[in-house]
């Protein structure tokens, strides 16, 4: 029994224990989980409250300054991309260097087509005329002042630069971009080949009408077997012979090809002598073809330059700097000029002096920024820091707008005219104000950076905003208008300052925030002061003067305007092509051209056996031609040329040994 006792004792002494013990675990448990869910709940409320402290600061302001250097960078990065398609490594003079672009990185339309209204009259009429002809007109100048441009040795040199020019004849311009070649030369290789194509031509005419193709053949096959006998397009070699066709040439075709302009021995421009007595000055006309495929303009230009420079031969002094040619032993030159030159030329100088002038635009925005913002005016006592970094905060933003707009006209290849160059002044003074507003009103703001930039955006930010929505309608404005470049002028400013709006909302804060710019408040220029105060003091005198002078501009002044254009007088005066065009209009009494559009059937029916009313005769329409022509002369620094022009001045005549056999 006692032993029984014992057990039952220590049982229940072992359930206590192990009953003490899982209560003590399940106590400690309970601590455990208790303390865990208060470190969750305390982590949790933690992350809710900065997370909606962090959703608080995404405003406007903070998205813009939240990685201040980091939107810099990536802001000058995407301006260098474009850098390269502004046009600022183009080749052009002062800057030849051997890693410029010889190609030029904007796609302009130099053509002179492009300033005449969209769908009018003088345009559909230019758009009849290139169905078959062209408008693109050159003209090389050639000046020989010790002989006469009509010898041999002179044509000579004139045939060696056309058949350089257009050495595949008849092809349209397909080939060589040239449709037609017209010169002193060019006439005189007409009449000493006229007598053979003649016969040709009536040899075929006759076959036509009788039915018998073996006429046609013979004759032709004679022709070309005495080809010494009816001539060859070539220039003759006897002088005899090119002066008898010369003699038959009508003088007034004579005038528009070559002139005895006197002498001039010194070249001062004073003439010794008012004739010289022979022909002195010739033109090689060429016309140009209006599909140029991937060629350029410019690249005619330069081309067509270059083959006349070849032409001459050395024959002195040929490895020095300044070798002496055939041409410069007669006194001989030859000058490309035209329109086409010119108006190329226009657009090239125009570019050369926007890279000109734009840094020195550049330099004095900065220049006066720096007076204005280094408190000089206000204190007498520059504080250059601050002068550098208002120059930094709004300047280089509204620089890389500059560049940034201008290189995505030239990466999307958008076509522009020499007009696109006023886009840089204009951004580059809108931007720079852009920023100047933020800048000002940043400084004047009280607080840490960030709630002063905040006030500066919700505030100057939206009349910046406004500014710019404004600004971008006033220039779309100018795409209604129907001429081509003032669209794409209109186009490229509301780009321009769209670009200038972002940029400067983008970089100004940034900059702003990263050079923590302080300027101490002081009272305005007394002189500014007295300025402002003035229109605000008498109201309705200064209103009065602004009316009064608004009427005196739109009544008065407007009609004043110069509206008759004058191309040579707007082309840079420097350029040879320029000058010699003056020269050729004074001289020649020509060098713009212009069309007449004669809507008359001028073909001949070969048809010599039918009724003769199917039968076409030419010969009246072709008088009316010559009557228009001859009234046209009439007018005053005013020559014309037609088909009857051409017709006249080629002469049949057959040469046998000197002697003329058929006339």
């Amino acid at each position: 029994m006692s032993s029984m006792n014992a057990d039952d004792e220590d049982e229940n002494f072992a359930r206590k224990i192990v009953g003490k013990a899982s209560a003590t675990a399940s106590e400690v448990m309970s601590k455990v989980s208790s303390t865990d869910e208060s470190i969750v709940f305390t982590g949790v409320r933690r992350l809710r409250n900065q997370s909606s402290r962090a959703i608080a600061d995404l405003n406007f302001t903070g998205l813009l300054t939240k990685a201040p250097v980091v939107t810099v960078v990536l802001a000058l990065l995407v301006t260098m991309f474009f850098l390269g398609h502004s046009g600022i490594n183009d080749c052009r003079d002062g800057y030849e260097t051997s890693w410029c672009s010889e190609e030029s990185a904007m796609n302009v339309n130099g053509d002179l087509e492009v300033y005449l209204p969209q769908d009018s009259d003088v345009s559909a009429l230019l758009d009849k005329v290139e169905d078959n002809w062209t408008t693109n007109v050159m003209v090389i100048y050639v000046e020989s002042e010790d002989i006469n441009v009509t010898k041999v040795s002179i044509l000579e040199e004139i045939d060696k630069v056309e058949k350089k020019l257009n050495y595949v004849q008849n092809d349209g311009g397909k080939e060589d971009q040239i449709i037609y070649v017209l010169s002193i030369s060019t006439v005189i290789k007409e009449v000493n080949s006229s007598a053979g194509r003649v016969a040709k031509s009536f040899g075929d005419g006759v076959g036509q009408a009788l039915g018998i193709d073996e006429i046609s053949e013979q004759i032709n096959q004679t022709v070309d077997d005495n080809e010494d006998v009816f001539g060859r397009y070539d220039i003759p070699d006897e002088q005899d012979r090119v002066n008898r066709i010369l003699e038959e040439m009508p003088e007034n075709a004579l005038n528009k090809l070559v002139r005895d302009v006197g002498r001039d021995a010194d070249g001062d421009g004073i003439k010794e002598a008012e004739l010289a007595y022979r022909w002195n000055r010739a033109v090689i006309i060429i016309g140009i073809s209006d599909n140029l495929g991937n060629t350029t303009i410019s690249e005619i230009i330069e081309d067509t330059q270059n083959k006349i420079y070849d032409v001459p031969v050395c024959v002195e002094d040929c490895e020095s700097s300044e070798p002496i040619t055939n041409w410069d032993k007669v006194n001989l030159t030859m000058t490309l000029t035209g329109p086409v030159p010119i108006t190329n030329a226009v657009t090239e100088e125009s570019f050369n002096l926007f890279w000109k002038v734009f840094p020195i635009g550049v330099i004095a925005v900065v220049i006066g920024l720096f007076l204005f913002h280094c408190d000089l005016l206000q204190t007498g006592r520059p504080r250059f820091v601050q002068g550098f970094k208002v120059i930094i905060i709004s300047g280089l933003p509204t620089l890389c707008s500059v560049f940034l707009t201008m290189g995505i006209i030239g990466y999307t290849d958008y076509e522009v005219t020499m007009t696109v160059i006023i886009v840089g002044p204009i951004v580059l003074a809108l931007g720079v104000s852009y920023g100047l507003h933020i800048t000002n009103r940043y400084a004047e703001a009280k607080g840490t950076p960030e709630e002063k930039m905040a006030e500066a955006l919700n505030s100057t930010g939206r009349a910046v905003l406004l500014s710019a929505m404004t600004t971008i309608i006033g220039f779309i404005s100018l795409t209604f208008t129907p001429m081509k470049p003032i669209q794409t002028v209109g186009w490229s400013l509301a780009g321009g300052i769209f670009v200038v709006y972002i940029m400067t909302m983008v970089m100004v804060p940034n900059l702003t925030m990263i050079l923590d710019l302080k300027k101490p408040s002081h009272p305005p220029p007394k002189l500014f002061v007295d300025a402002v105060s003035l229109p605000l003091n008498w109201t309705k005198i200064t209103l009065s003067l602004f009316l009064i002078a608004m009427l005196i501009s739109a009544g008065v002044s407007r009609t004043n305007v110069e509206e008759n254009i004058d191309l040579l007088e707007m082309a840079p005066q420097d350029v040879e092509a320029v000058q010699k065009m003056k020269t050729y209009s004074d001289e020649f009494e020509a060098g713009q051209p212009g069309f007449l559009l004669i809507d008359a059937d001028i073909s001949a029916s070969p048809n010599i056996i039918n009724d003769p009313t199917l039968r076409n005769d030419p010969y009246e329409n072709l008088k009316g031609i010559e009557e228009i022509e001859s009234k046209c002369n009439t007018v005053n620094q005013t020559t014309a040329v037609s088909i009857v022009f051409l017709m006249k001045a080629i002469a049949l005549s057959v040469n046998v040994s000197g002697d003329e056999i058929l006339d």
